[in-house]
């Protein structure tokens, strides 16, 4: 009895590592190269433009004023920053 646990846990010590490796391999490889702006972990950024890591167009208003909004660069580009923008963008992740 002691040796069909042993070698049960032996088995599974064998194959647990290569099932975890199998299953995130693909996850990591895909969410490392779709990061472009780190340093925020928002689903929707106001932007000028479109794109990146905020693809989906999800709606634009007009800023009134003096048409200073703090958003991002061309395809959601770039660090937020005040800018003057009359109609910013909503754009949202995927």
């Amino acid at each position: 009895m002691k040796k069909l646990i042993v070698a049960l846990v032996l088995g599974f010590a064998l194959v647990a590592p290569e099932a975890v490796m199998a299953a995130t391999k693909g996850t990591s490889q895909a969410s490392q190269s779709r990061a472009v702006n780190r340093q925020a972990a928002t689903d929707c950024n106001l932007c000028f433009t479109c794109g990146g890591d905020w693809p989906i167009f999800a709606g634009s208003f007009n800023s009134s004023g003096t048409n200073n909004v703090t958003e991002r660069g061309s395809s959601c580009s770039g660090a937020l920053s005040t800018r003057t923008d009359s109609r910013p963008f909503l754009c949202c992740k995927d």
